[in-house]
């Protein structure tokens, strides 16, 4: 942020993923499933219901977060068909870190 000013701050931690914890700020759902997450493991549904809005909508987030190199959230039951469970990654929660 600094640089873009013409200063550096030595403060700032160059191993820090700035560029998806800004990723992950632009948008206020995927901020929310990332907190989310980063207390406890739940599936679509789940957020779904504690966030009032389409499973689908919380799927497709967690497509986009899954997607991402390297994956900010991760499947932890990748055999079951329905009702998956998915938490955070070790990046995922450095990401969370700094939301």
């Amino acid at each position: 942020y600094t640089e873009c000013f013409g200063f550096s701050d030595m403060s700032a931690d160059p191993d820090v993923p700035w560029d998806l914890v800004a990723q992950v700020r632009r948008s206020k759902r995927k901020t929310q499933i990332i907190h989310r997450l980063a207390d406890d493991p739940a599936s679509a549904s789940e957020l779904s219901t504690e966030f009032g809005i389409k499973t689908a909508s919380i799927s497709n987030l967690f497509r986009e977060l899954k997607n991402t190199e390297p994956p900010l959230i991760t499947c932890l039951t990748p055999d079951q068909p329905h009702h998956r469970i998915y938490g955070l990654t070790e990046l995922g929660e450095e990401v969370n870190n700094h939301l």
